[in-house]
C-alpha cells in the first residue's frame, strides 16, 4: 500500500523541495519500504511504499508518461489485474513485470477518469495532467483508502492523510466543529466535510476534478437498489454465491509475505478464515488466525445475548484446518487510555471504539513481528456474507403476502426463539410514524434512550451547531426503526460508510488489511439476490448457512449468543481511573469543553460502578459516553497543544 499527496501551485510558483520532504516525512511510517518524490513546473507529488504484494517490488511511482507528462500516484490493490490487462492490450508476459500502479497509469491514458469505473480493489487515485492543468482524484466505492484535500486561492494540495497537508505553510491545523458534531452524535458521515477546517475528504465512489482553477466533484459508483437476480434454482443461488465468495478471498491472497486474519466466533470472520486455509493449502501454505479473548479466568456479566469468550468457538474452527496457527490475544493490563494517543496520531481522528483499539492494535503488532504483510477481515460480513434476511418480513407484510409472512413468522419464532412482540416490532415498525413507533416501542417495554445518554457532547455545542437541522441533513432516522426493505437498509449503511483512515493506520503497523467481505462485486451479487435465499423457513443466513455448514463447526454454526469483543473492558479502565481523570483536566485545560460535558463525564467517574457491567444503561454510560467522549476530547486536546 501507499501513501501520497501532491501539491498543484494554482499560480503556478514553483513548489518547494522542502515543503514535499516534510510531507514525505510525515507520510514515511505509512509507506516505509520506499519514498520518492517528483517536482514539475509549479507541482509537485510524492508517495511512501510499503509492499505488500509481489509486484509492489516493481513500483516506481511517481509515474510520468514520457510523451504527454501525465502523471500518476495509486495507492491501493488491483483485484483485477488481468481484466484490465487484456483490455489494455498487455501481453500476459508484460503483466507479470508490471506493478499494480503500472497498470493504473496505462487505464489512465486510455479511459481518463471514466478508467475507475474498470478499477476493482482498495484504490485512492491521483492523475496529474500537465499540458491542461487538470488534476483529478477518485477513490473506490468503499472508500478503503483515504484521500484528502485543501485548497486556497493559490494552491490546491492533497494526501493520503491531513497531516501531510499541515506541513504546507499556511495550512491551518483547526478542528472542523460540524464535522466533531455529526461524530459526537453518531451521523453519518455526509458531505466532504473532515474532523479538520478547511481540510475535505475525496468521498467514496467520487471523482473530484481540478481543471485550471474550476473544481468539481460527482459519484461515479452506486449501488443499484432496483436490481434483483434472478435465477432458477435454490441450488444455482448457492453456486453463484460459493463463486462469488471464493474469488473475493482469493484474490485477496496476493501477498509478499506470510498472511494473518481475524478469526472470532462470528460467522464473517469465520468464513474468511476457513476459506483462506482452505485456498492456502492448495498452494502449501500456513494462516495465522488471531482472536482477543478476555483474561484468563474472566467471570464477569456480560448483556443477555452475548458471551465473552470467543475462543472456544474459534479454536473449533482452526482445529479443521492444520495450516491454521492459532494465536490468543489478550493485551493485559493495557487500557484504551493507553493508547489514545497514538491512536489518534496515527489515525489523524478520534477512534469510535477505544476498547476495540486495544486488542486490535495488539493484534496487529503481534502479526507484523510474525511478518505477516495481510491481515484479513470480515468487517462488512453482516452487509453480504450474513445479512439475515429478516427485513424480508416487514417487505411481506408491507405488501400484503399475509400468509408468507405468517408462516415465515412462525418459523422464526420456533426455530429462532423469537418472541411475537419482536416479530410484530419487525413488520409493522416501518410503516408507523415516528411518535406511534415511539409509543409502540413504550408499550412493549423497550428503554427510550437520548443522546445524553450515549454520548458527552454538550447541550450548548448542540444548540449552536443547529442539532436537529443537521439531524435532517444526513437523512438518517435516529428513531432506529426497522427498514422495509433490505437492499435498501444495506445500500443506506454501505453509502455513510468511511473508514480508509483505519486501513492506513494499519500500513503504520507494517501490514495491510484486506476485506473479502468488502469486495465490490460480491457486494453488488448480494445486493441483487432475494431476501428469500436469506430467510426461509425460520433459517436467517440462509445462504451462507447452506455454504459452509459442513466448513464452520456447531459452535459457530448453532450458536445462539453473539460474541462480546472486549469484554472484560471495564476492568483496565477502571484500574486507570487516576489517568482518566487527569486527562480529562488537561482536556478542561484546553478549552474541550466548549464541546463536551467534561463535568458530566468527571461525574460518571466518581460514580464508577462496583457492579451491573451487562447493563445496557451501564454500558451506553461508560463504554460509549466516557470512552468516546475522552476519545474525541484527546483530538481536539491534541490540536490545541499542536498549535500551541
Amino acid at each position: 500500500m501507499t501513501a501520497i499527496a501532491g501539491i498543484v501551485q494554482l499560480d503556478r510558483a514553483p513548489v518547494e523541495r522542502a515543503t514535499l520532504e516534510r510531507m514525505r516525512n510525515l507520510l514515511e511510517p505509512y509507506g516505509r519500504d520506499a519514498q520518492h518524490i517528483q517536482q514539475m513546473p509549479g507541482a509537485g507529488f510524492l508517495r511512501t511504499l510499503l509492499r505488500t504484494t509481489p509486484e509492489d517490488a516493481l513500483d516506481r511511482q511517481p509515474l510520468v508518461h514520457a510523451e504527454s507528462q501525465t502523471l500518476v500516484l495509486f495507492d491501493g490493490r488491483l483485484d483485477n489485474r488481468e481484466e484490465l490487462s487484456q483490455a489494455l492490450g498487455i501481453a500476459t508476459a508484460e503483466q507479470r513485470l508490471m506493478a499494480d500502479s503500472a497498470i493504473a497509469m496505462q487505464a489512465c491514458l486510455r479511459w481518463d477518469s471514466a478508467c475507475v469505473d474498470r478499477l476493482l480493489g482498495d484504490f485512492a487515485l491521483a492523475c496529474w495532467q500537465p499540458g491542461t492543468r487538470r488534476l483529478w482524484l477518485a477513490r473506490d466505492p468503499l472508500g478503503t483508502r483515504p484521500l484528502y484535500w485543501h485548497r486556497t486561492p493559490e494552491r490546491f494540495a492533497f494526501a493520503t492523510l491531513p497531516k501531510a497537508l499541515f506541513a504546507i505553510p499556511g495550512v491551518e491545523r483547526a478542528v472542523c466543529e460540524e464535522r466533531l458534531h455529526d461524530y459526537l452524535c453518531l451521523l453519518p458521515m455526509i458531505g466532504p466535510e473532515s474532523f479538520f477546517r478547511d481540510v475535505y475528504r475525496v468521498e467514496p465512489g467520487q471523482i473530484l476534478v481540478l481543471d485550471g482553477e474550476r473544481l468539481a466533484s460527482h459519484r461515479y459508483h452506486r449501488w443499484d437498489p432496483q436490481r434483483e437476480l434472478r435465477l432458477p434454482s435454490d441450488d444455482d443461488y448457492l453456486d453463484a454465491f460459493a463463486e462469488q465468495v471464493e474469488r473475493a478471498v482469493a484474490c485477496r491472497l496476493r501477498a509478499s509475505g506470510p498472511i494473518a486474519s481475524h478469526l472470532s466466533s462470528g460467522f464473517d470472520s469465520s468464513t474468511v478464515t476457513a476459506l483462506a486455509a482452505r485456498q492456502l493449502a492448495a498452494r502449501g501454505e500456513g494462516l495465522s488466525a488471531y482472536t482477543a479473548v478476555p483474561r484468563a479466568g474472566f467471570d464477569g456479566p456480560v448483556p443477555k445475548g452475548r458471551h465473552a469468550d470467543e475462543g472456544p468457538g474459534a479454536r473449533a474452527l482452526a482445529a479443521r484446518f492444520p495450516n491454521i496457527a492459532h494465536h490468543l490475544i489478550h493485551p493485559d493490563g493495557t487500557a484504551p487510555v493507553d493508547l489514545l494517543e497514538e491512536s489518534v496520531e496515527t489515525l489523524d481522528r478520534p477512534p469510535l471504539n477505544p476498547c476495540n483499539m486495544v486488542w486490535m492494535e495488539a493484534i496487529q503488532t503481534d502479526a507484523a513481528r510474525r511478518g505477516a504483510k495481510v491481515l484479513l477481515t470480515g468487517q462488512m460480513g453482516n452487509m453480504t456474507l450474513s445479512y439475515t434476511g429478516e427485513q424480508y418480513l416487514p417487505w411481506l407484510f408491507g405488501h400484503g403476502r399475509w400468509t408468507t409472512w405468517w408462516h415465515e413468522a412462525l418459523a422464526l419464532k420456533r426455530r429462532q426463539r423469537r418472541r411475537w412482540r419482536g416479530l410484530l416490532a419487525l413488520s409493522i415498525g416501518p410503516y408507523l410514524p415516528p411518535a406511534l413507533w415511539a409509543a409502540f416501542e413504550r408499550l412493549r417495554g423497550e428503554q427510550q434512550w437520548t443522546l445524553s445518554d450515549y454520548t458527552a457532547i454538550h447541550p450548548a455545542f448542540m444548540r449552536r451547531m443547529d442539532h436537529a437541522a443537521r439531524v435532517r441533513a444526513t437523512g438518517w432516522d435516529l428513531s432506529y426503526r426497522p427498514w422495509s426493505d433490505g437492499r435498501q437498509m444495506r445500500i443506506a449503511v454501505l453509502d455513510r460508510l468511511d473508514n480508509g483512515d483505519y486501513s492506513t493506520a494499519a500500513n503504520a503497523a507494517g501490514l495491510e488489511t484486506r476485506d473479502p467481505t468488502a469486495d465490490r462485486r460480491l457486494i453488488e451479487f448480494c445486493l441483487a439476490v432475494p431476501d428469500q435465499q436469506y430467510l426461509r423457513a425460520g433459517q436467517t443466513r440462509w445462504l451462507l448457512q447452506r455454504l459452509m455448514g459442513a466448513i464452520l463447526p456447531p459452535e459457530i454454526l448453532t450458536a445462539r449468543t453473539k460474541g462480546l469483543q472486549a469484554a472484560d473492558w471495564y476492568e483496565a479502565v477502571g484500574e486507570s481511573l487516576p489517568q482518566l481523570r487527569e486527562e480529562i483536566a488537561r482536556q478542561q485545560s484546553k478549552g474541550v469543553g466548549a464541546y463536551l460535558d467534561l463535568d458530566r463525564l468527571t461525574a460518571s467517574l466518581d460514580d464508577w460502578p462496583t457492579a451491573g457491567w451487562a447493563e445496557h444503561a451501564t454500558i451506553q454510560r461508560y463504554r460509549l459516553k466516557l470512552l468516546r467522549g475522552l476519545s474525541v476530547g484527546t483530538f481536539v486536546r491534541q490540536l490545541s497543544d499542536t498549535n500551541g
